[in-house]
């Protein structure tokens, strides 16, 4: 019965063999030449893929131009980093793919709006958090309290504003101003927002939301509480949430997307 096997087992320690020469074979390092040609090649093919997405880009600009749709769309942009994380298998980290695809957004931003603008209301902290999320390629205004900050906006002089997310300044935004995100956008699902970005219209979906409300009283038990002002509260709680009875909605923004994805 034992001689029956032999054979066998005599295949499988030779496939095993093969394949542990196999495997340092392909665990050789290449010369270094090869390895950068083989980068150069690669970089061109990324400047065409962005050149083809800046092509695309321009034909949507040129229809938002003409139906006068907005050129920065958080709700979208979370949803981007979100889907490309949910595909990244590595070894890139979500902190590069943020980092990178930011800067990508910015270029659209600015190809189809070159005065694009974002006011930052705040200290060397805040310009930071703004320019984690915008990318360094967007200008910004700074202001030295929160309310220049929601004048400038409210006044069409930059096209979003970049506020602490502490403070009181939720308690009276002006008319038509919401709250569509948080920053920065890559942090743990517990953690709270540094900061708020603030625009003219309502936020789109990204398919993962949370309600940004001001309530009078105690908040309701799924909600997050961003900022007290004597009876007040500004929380974010799910979107397929309700509201509370009493809350005014302030806007809404995607949920963190998760550095550990």
């Amino acid at each position: 019965m034992r001689a029956r096997y032999l054979p066998v087992l005599s295949l499988c320690f030779s496939l095993l063999a093969i394949g542990a020469a196999n495997a340092q074979t392909a665990a050789a390092p290449r010369p270094l030449d090869v390895l950068r040609a083989e980068i150069d090649r690669v970089d061109g093919e990324l400047l065409g893929l962005l050149n083809a997405r800046a092509g695309i880009v321009a034909e949507v600009g040129a229809g938002k131009a003409s139906g006068g749709g907005p050129v920065f769309r958080p709700g979208r942009q979370a949803a981007l980093l979100r889907r490309l994380m949910e595909r990244n298998a590595g070894p890139q980290t979500p902190q590069t793919l943020v980092q990178v695809w930011t800067a990508i957004i910015a270029g659209s931003i600015l190809q189809q709006k070159p005065d694009f603008r974002v006011a930052v209301a705040g200290d060397a902290d805040q310009a930071s958090l703004a320019q984690s999320y915008f990318g360094a390629a967007i200008p910004q205004a700074r202001a030295a309290e929160p309310a220049k900050a929601l004048d400038a906006l409210a006044a069409g002089q930059a096209d979003a504003a970049v506020l602490p997310a502490s403070g009181s300044w939720w308690l009276a935004l002006p008319e038509g101003v919401r709250i569509a995100a948080g920053v920065p956008l890559l942090r743990a699902a517990e953690a709270p927002p540094q900061a708020l970005i603030l625009t003219r219209y309502e936020g789109d979906s990204s398919g993962a939301d949370l309600t940004l409300a001001r309530i009078a009283g105690p908040p309701p038990a799924e909600a997050r509480v961003l900022a007290r002002s004597g009876a007040d509260s500004l929380i974010a709680l799910p979107a397929a949430s309700a509201l509370p009875p009493g809350a005014i909605r302030l806007g809404l923004m995607a949920a963190p997307l998760s550095p550990n994805r």
